[in-house]
């Protein structure tokens, strides 16, 4: 791309969204990667032009806004309101308005620290790049963040801590490399990490709706939660 500021491609490449000054989160969100650039990350990277390339900070608020935008979009909506309220209600977060301005004015990620396996974008990206991102990437920011509970979203993101961090489940589980059978039941990391992890599907409408009921998909979370 010619005559594209470097910021810009940047953002068309890498997804942050952690404040280190500003944020001390308890949680980590973890997706297993930020997706191509599609016209959502385009226009967001409008944002980035006029920015001062030296002020990285900068850009982590125009990432955070894009990540709280992209879990406020209609396919997500009821998924990121009822999540919340499960969090609040077993007393993960304060949260004192509605969630919507809880996500929107930058509150979520001052407990939440959202990151993918994979930080940077591709189309599905292959087994020993989610494994390399792991061991370089992921393994060094939850040594930072020393979270007290790891949410993972996907088969990916899962089966890519599952590996890592050697989860073992807290009751039995029949098949742990399934993310049907794992989602919203507790685990606990025996390697590198002390910490406890709660697998969930994929919050897309093809897995909660399809795969499992919405009422079973948010009900399995709440339980997990109220476990840990």
């Amino acid at each position: 791309m010619a005559d594209v500021p470097e910021q810009v491609l940047e953002k068309l490449t890498y997804a942050y969204y952690h404040d280190w000054e500003q944020n001390d989160p308890s949680y980590v969100f973890l997706l297993a990667d930020p997706g191509v650039p599609g016209e959502h990350v385009v226009f967001e990277a409008n944002a980035y032009a006029g920015l001062d390339t030296d002020d990285y900070r900068e850009k982590v608020h125009v990432d955070q806004r894009f990540g709280a935008r992209w879990l406020a979009k209609k396919r997500y909506t009821d998924f990121t309101s009822e999540f919340i309220q499960q969090c609040q209600e077993h007393g993960l977060v304060d949260v004192d308005t509605a969630w919507w301005q809880y996500l929107l004015s930058g509150s979520f990620f001052e407990e939440f620290y959202m990151t993918d396996v994979v930080k940077y974008r591709e189309n599905s990206p292959s087994k020993a790049a989610l494994d390399a991102s792991v061991r370089l990437g992921l393994i060094r920011e939850l040594e930072y963040i020393d979270p007290d509970l790891i949410f993972t979203f996907g088969s990916r993101a899962w089966d890519a801590v599952r590996t890592h961090l050697q989860a073992e489940p807290v009751s039995d589980i029949d098949d742990p490399s399934s993310i049907t059978e794992v989602h919203g039941k507790l685990h606990r990391a025996t390697r590198e990490h002390d910490v406890e992890i709660l697998p969930c599907g994929h919050m897309s409408p093809q897995f909660r709706g399809a795969q499992i009921s919405h009422e079973e998909y948010m009900g399995r979370i709440a339980s997990g939660i109220e476990k840990s």
